[in-house]
């Protein structure tokens, strides 16, 4: 393939060579001129004025003679089936078959697809900004030709314009999220390309202060009121002096300092997954058309299937209001009954709490208390009311689905004036989910049906034969959309877009060997070849291969779990204890349990999290996605991005960092997460007993599990959750026995002979 590259300059390239042969500036432009508009045929005439309009007719029609004829010279392929040039006697044009790829071309394909009328997606307007790197042919100069030139400056114009449009998009999609270290990304980006304008400089302002860095927040401010005085003999906006002055005085009471300048790692772009992106578009139409699809995306582990659905969700929040809660299935010791939805549950109380659904205190007394049955901390809204009493038949189980359901359908209709909002409920891993939770599913997909609701799922693959009655109904009923590996055309296409032509081919064949087609082990190598030094940033957004791969200490192909292990030991050792201590704590965990769990100060807390963002190992927990502001400008700076909540880049990740610790390392720090866990959650226990259970259990601290146990059995008994109650009672009894072999003196308690039959009672 020859790959035409015209942002920053003009480059040809076949394969790894770049092509030079071209004589003279106006072959080049003649290449350019039919390169981007390579689906029309020229006339001769037309060419011959455009680029030779100070010559006679005659002068100019040989010129252009020659100029073919040297572009046919230089352009491989030409005596081979499909020749790049198509010359006949009367017009010119590039061959369609020949297979050209144009950087342009690619980026209009990405503004295109990122800027569609029903998502602004995120995904394809970052593909376009990676292909900007500089003005369309920067330095490009033609003598006498002002036509060529016209049309030169207007196309500098609308691409540059393009590119700004989109670097706004991305900034906000970004800042909505809170996901800052992308936004700050982008809003470099958009201050190199617009220096003097004021909104991308707030912007920027807003995105370091919220990354903890207010000392570069304040010296932007400074470098744009020195930028304005020289150039425009201006001050700045009142808004932009309020933002400096609100960062100024609202400082954080304690900070730590961060090297500014070093850029986050290697964006890798989602490719290959072209078909599967097109399936989610039809089920998102359709839920805007007010079905209600169930849509199932399915792969093994690792094949990238919550980054396509994340991906996604992102492009569609971006052009509309609605509202996304996203509960996951997890691997556990011990069940939890309900567990994705009760992260879902919870994101529907933060967006509620923001102003986009129905605030639950407000809820009817016995439709309160069924959400409190499922989410103890919920009482504290009304603590007035008493507490729930168990569920004790199966009608008032499915009176508790029934309430909980509609609450969620309460969002569809939350639209601050508009007639309806389209819910997306995501659920991740339904593979892990407890059977308790897949009968509520079943009931939701059966009770919203025909609600502008779209039950997006991520799983391993599901059988409509599966022994699970609830998993095959509704894996029976789902659209399935199965996402595989990479092949080498997608390997390829991310070596390009990291490291441009000249290194593509040596990368992707270095990646392709190693990976196996597997999305997550290709980001993980990536992630290790900038651990080590050997990709390093370069200039516009290209990165830098080191001369040679073959010093990379890579364990054997295809072995992931030694590859997060090597990235687990390159970590420096205090971040590694850190980020082992996270492990434990839980998929997602809170920076203060952390913090507290650790025995850290808060600012080696802080520089743990910035290192293991940046390594692309944990990265910000997200419940919700919401249109509406999270909290204060204030608020969010004085917190900084390295507090809140958190959760590993993927389960895999949080193993490999488990298991590098002996078993007695790790029963230590299950005890140290459960102890700091009852003093942060003092008010609020009940919520989490099965937590608490499964760590001291974890500990073997037999004595310490128990309680926790015991509660954990009568509230699955209290929700009808007669599997999970029966693991419960069994880990009570099993407990027991273990106390009781420990105890040597006289004193001893006799183990409690009717524990599994109280087993067998909580199933009934």
């Amino acid at each position: 393939m020859i790959r035409v590259r015209l942002f920053g300059g003009f480059e040809v390239w076949h394969g790894d060579r770049q092509v030079r042969g071209f004589e003279s500036q106006k072959v080049r432009a003649l290449f350019v001129y039919l390169a981007c508009q390579a689906g029309r045929a020229f006339s001769r005439d037309h060419l011959a004025g455009l680029l030779w309009p100070e010559q006679e007719e005659e002068g100019a029609r040989h010129a252009l003679r020659q100029a073919i004829y040297n572009l046919r010279l230089a352009l491989p392929g030409k005596d081979g089936p499909t020749p790049p040039l198509l010359v006949s006697h009367g017009d010119i044009r590039i061959n369609p078959a020949a297979g050209l790829w144009v950087d342009v071309h690619a980026f209009e394909e990405a503004i295109k697809r990122g800027a569609s009328r029903d998502a602004a997606d995120p995904h394809h307007l970052a593909t376009a900004v990676q292909l900007y790197r500089g003005d369309f042919l920067a330095g490009f100069f033609v003598r006498d030709s002002s036509s060529f030139e016209e049309w030169l400056i207007a196309e500098q114009e609308r691409l540059r314009e393009a590119t700004v449009e989109a670097l706004r998009a991305l900034i906000e999609s970004y800042r909505r999220r809170g996901e800052y270290r992308f936004g700050l990304h982008y809003a470099r980006r958009l201050v190199a390309l617009e220096p003097l304008a004021e909104e991308p400089r707030r912007n920027l302002m807003r995105f370091y202060a919220m990354t903890g860095r207010r000392s570069q927040a304040l010296a932007e401010y400074e470098d744009l009121v020195a930028l304005l005085d020289r150039e425009l003999g201006v001050d700045p906006l009142a808004e932009t002096r309020e933002l400096y002055e609100s960062i100024r005085d609202d400082a954080p009471t304690q900070g730590i300092p961060i090297a500014d300048g070093e850029p986050i790692g290697p964006i890798i772009p989602l490719a290959g997954r072209r078909g599967a992106w097109d399936r989610l578009r039809d089920s998102w139409r359709r839920t805007l058309s007010g079905e209600t699809p169930v849509t199932v995306v399915e792969g093994e582990t690792g094949i990238g299937k919550t980054r396509l659905i994340r991906t996604f969700l992102d492009a569609v929040s971006g052009s509309r209001r609605i509202v996304v809660l996203r509960g996951a299935g997890r691997p556990t010791l011990l069940p939890s009954p309900f567990l994705p939805w009760l992260d879902l549950l919870r994101g529907a109380f933060d967006e509620a709490a923001e102003g986009g659904g129905p605030d639950p205190a407000k809820l009817a007394p016995e439709k309160f208390a069924d959400l409190v049955r499922l989410l103890p901390e919920v009482a504290l809204r009304r603590p007035e009311l008493p507490p729930p009493a168990p569920l004790k038949r199966a009608a008032d189980r499915r009176r508790m689905f029934e309430t909980v359901v509609d609450y969620l359908a309460g969002f569809c209709s939350a639209g601050l004036g508009m007639a309806t909002v389209p819910l997306v409920i995501f659920l991740d891993d339904l593979h892990l989910v407890d059977d308790d939770s897949l009968e509520l599913l079943q009931y939701a997909i059966a009770r919203l049906r025909g609600r502008p609701c779209w039950f997006l799922i991520a799983s391993e693959a599901i059988e409509p034969d599966d022994p699970r009655p609830c998993l095959s109904a509704i894996a029976k009923d789902a659209e399935h959309v199965t996402i595989r590996r990479f092949d080498d055309g997608a390997v390829e296409e991310i070596a390009v877009s990291l490291v441009g032509d000249v290194s593509a081919g040596e990368l992707s064949h270095w990646l392709s060997e190693r990976c196996r087609g597997l999305p997550f082990a290709l980001a993980e190598l990536i992630n290790l070849l900038w651990d080590e030094g050997l990709l390093t940033p370069g200039d516009n957004g290209i990165w830098q291969l080191a001369s040679s791969l073959a010093t990379a200490v890579v364990p054997e192909s295809g072995d992931l779990e030694a590859l997060l292990g090597e990235r687990v030991r390159r970590l420096p050792s205090s971040i590694r204890r850190l980020a082992i201590q996270a492990s434990f704590a839980g998929w997602t965990f809170e920076a203060d349990l952390l913090q507290r769990a650790a025995d850290e100060h808060p600012a080696v807390v802080e520089i743990g999290l910035e290192l293991l963002l940046k390594r692309w190992l944990i990265r910000q927990s997200i419940r919700y996605w919401s249109t509406f502001g999270r909290a204060s400008d204030v608020v969010l700076w004085q917190r900084g991005a390295r507090r809140g909540s958190f959760e590993f880049a993927h389960q895999q990740v949080r193993e490999a960092l488990a298991s590098s610790v002996f078993p007695a390392r790790q029963r230590a720090l299950h005890v140290r997460v459960a102890e700091t866990l009852e003093v942060l959650a003092a008010d609020h226990l009940e919520s989490h007993t099965e937590e608490l259970a499964a760590h001291y259990l974890a500990a073997e601290k037999w004595e310490r599990a128990l309680p926790y146990l015991e509660r954990a059995e009568t509230r699955a008994r209290g929700l009808l959750a007669r599997s999970a109650a029966i693991r419960y009672a069994t880990a009570a009894a099993e407990a027991r026995l273990k106390l009781a072999a420990e105890r040597t003196d006289d004193s001893a308690e006799p183990t409690d002979p009717f524990s599994f039959e109280r087993a067998e009672a909580a199933a009934d």
